[in-house]
C-alpha cells in the first residue's frame, strides 16, 4: 500500500494514493496550500530507505515541475533571436523572403519616410476594411506634399494588394478609388477584422516563405481595441509567423516561452530608452533577464502582482527567458526627431 504523506501549514495528512497523479488532483480539489508531497512505502525498513531512490521521490504542482525543468534544463528552452533595429533605422526590412505590411482600422501615427520604406520592402501589402481610408488618405497626401513642394516626381507608392475585412467601414469614394484592388469579405462577427486578415493572409506567407508582419497600429487609440490587437498578437503566433506592432515611438510583440536574444540598436542603449515585459491573460511564473537596468531573477510576473515597465538597458543585447508568453514593448527612435536633424544636415 502507498501512503501520500501531504505536508502544509496546519501539519501532515496521511491519505491513500494509487497513484502520484490521484495525490496532484486531490491536492487541486482541496485547495490546500501543501507544496510537498512525499510518497514512501508503508512497512519497507528504514534502513532500505534512500534519499534519492525510486520507491522515495519528490513531487511538485505543475507550476513547480515546469520551473525546476526549465532551471536545471532538462528540457532546453527553444531560442529566439530578434533584430527589431531592422524596423527602425535606414534597413526596414524583415527577413529573407520580405515582410507583410498591414494598415488597421486607425490613423497612421508612424512618420511618412518610414511608412513608404517599409511599404517599399515588403512583399505584400493589405488594408483592413477602414484602414484602406486611412492609405487613401495617405497615398493622396503624399501626392499633394510632392506638388506644394515642387518635388521632382517620385515613384508612385506601390499598390495594395488586398483590401480585407467585413466592409462596414470602408467608403463608397475608397471603393472606387482602389477598384482595382482585390477585396475579401470576411463576414465573421467573432473575430476582429485584423485577426480575419492574418487568416486570409496565411496561405499567403506559407507559400512564400514570409514570416513577418509588420502592422501600423495607434497606441492612443481605445483600450478595448488596443487590447484586442493584443489578443490577435496570441492568436497569430507560430514558429512561422511574427506580427509587430509599429506605432510613432514603439514597437511591440509576443515572446513565447523560451530564451530570447533580443539586439537592441545601440542608439536606444545610450538614450536610455524605456521596455517593458507584460504578462497579458495569464501569469509568468519563471522570468530571468539579462541586459536590463533592473533585471528579474526567476521572478514571478502576473497583473495583480508584479509587472516590468518603465525599463531600460545596461548593454546592447537583451536576454529574456520564460516559462509563459509575455509582451515585449520598446520605445523606438523618436522619428521626427530624427527626420528633422536630417533636414538640417
Amino acid at each position: 500500500m502507498i501512503l501520500v504523506k501531504l505536508y502544509g501549514t496546519g501539519g501532515c495528512t496521511m491519505t491513500a494514493a494509487g497513484a502520484p497523479g490521484s495525490a496532484l488532483n486531490w491536492m487541486r480539489r482541496s485547495r490546500h496550500g501543501f507544496g510537498l508531497i512525499r510518497i514512501t512505502r508503508v512497512g519497507r525498513p528504514a534502513h532500505q530507505r534512500t534519499t534519492h531512490s525510486a520507491t522515495h521521490r519528490f513531487l511538485c504542482t505543475k507550476t513547480t515541475i515546469g520551473f525546476r525543468q526549465q532551471m536545471d534544463h532538462t528540457i532546453p528552452p527553444k531560442e529566439y533571436k530578434w533584430t527589431p533595429g531592422n524596423l527602425i533605422n535606414e534597413n526596414f526590412k524583415l527577413g529573407d523572403h520580405g515582410h507583410v505590411c498591414v494598415v488597421l482600422n486607425r490613423q497612421i501615427q508612424v512618420p511618412a519616410h518610414v511608412v513608404k520604406l517599409l511599404w517599399k520592402n515588403a512583399a505584400v501589402r493589405c488594408a483592413v476594411d477602414g484602414g484602406s481610408n486611412h492609405w487613401r488618405d495617405f497615398v493622396v497626401a503624399q501626392a499633394m506634399s510632392k506638388k506644394a513642394n515642387g518635388s521632382a516626381p517620385t515613384t508612385p507608392l506601390e499598390p495594395l494588394d488586398v483590401i480585407t475585412g467585413d466592409f462596414d467601414s470602408i467608403t463608397e469614394e475608397t471603393v472606387d478609388f482602389f477598384k482595382t484592388t482585390p477585396k475579401v469579405h470576411t463576414p465573421d462577427q467573432d473575430a476582429t477584422d485584423f485577426t480575419k486578415a492574418m487568416a486570409v493572409l496565411q496561405p499567403v506567407m506559407t507559400q512564400r516563405k514570409i514570416q513577418d508582419v509588420v502592422v501600423f497600429h495607434d497606441t492612443s487609440g481605445r483600450l478595448d481595441q488596443v487590447m484586442a490587437n493584443l489578443n490577435t498578437l496570441y492568436k497569430s503566433q507560430k514558429d512561422n509567423c511574427n506580427v509587430f506592432l509599429l506605432s510613432g515611438d514603439s514597437v511591440t510583440w509576443l515572446l513565447r516561452p523560451g530564451k530570447h536574444t533580443i539586439q537592441v540598436p545601440v542608439d536606444l542603449v545610450t538614450s536610455q530608452r524605456w521596455c517593458s515585459l507584460m504578462p497579458v491573460g495569464s501569469s509568468a511564473h519563471n522570468v530571468t533577464t539579462t541586459g536590463l537596468k533592473w533585471n528579474l531573477y526567476h521572478a514571478q510576473l502576473e497583473f495583480g502582482g508584479m509587472v516590468s515597465t518603465s525599463n531600460t538597458y545596461a548593454t546592447e543585447f537583451v536576454q529574456v527567458e520564460t516559462d509563459a508568453n509575455l509582451i515585449w514593448s520598446m520605445g523606438a527612435y523618436e522619428f521626427e526627431d530624427k527626420v528633422r536633424q536630417a533636414a538640417k544636415t
